[in-house]
Order: C-alpha cells, then structure tokens, then sequence
C-alpha cells in the first residue's frame, strides 16, 4: 500500500512538472519581450524568461499591496480605528 501511494505521489510530482503549453501560450510567451538586463536578475542566461515573468509578478503583488492598503485605510477611516 505504501509502495502504491509513493508512485502516485512522484507520478503526480511529474505530472505537475511537465509543460502543458499550448500553441496559444507558446505565441504569447514568444510576444513579450523580456525585462532590461538593469530589472532582469536573469538576463543573459537561458532562464531570462523567467525572469520577466518574476518582474511582472512582483508588479502584480505592489498593485495588490497598495489595493490592500487604500481599502485598510479605509476601513480605518470609516469605522474611526487606528492601526
């Protein structure tokens, strides 16, 4: 039973590992030009793709932290608490 349940485990493993890349995603991944070497940690290797998608990550999450701190604010505002 153990045996069974760790084939399933690394089975799922590299499952999740494989690329599931569909020609849509494969044209819009080649469209966008990756992030200057000044932003890219990874410009210049094989992973700089990568890279860019980690700068436009981070850009994500500084939109959702400043969101999160307006509506904080607020909140604060309107119920008259400081925090």
């Amino acid at each position: 039973m153990l045996r069974l349940i760790a084939l399933a485990l690394v089975a799922g493993t590299l499952a999740a590992c494989s690329p599931h890349t569909t020609p849509a995603t494969t044209a819009a991944a080649g469209s966008t030009a990756p992030a200057p070497a000044t932003t890219n940690a990874l410009a210049g290797t094989p992973l700089s793709g990568y890279g860019h998608d980690l700068n436009k990550a981070r850009n994500v999450q500084n939109i959702v932290n400043d969101q999160a701190k307006k509506q904080a604010a607020a909140i604060d505002a309107a119920t008259g608490s400081s925090g």
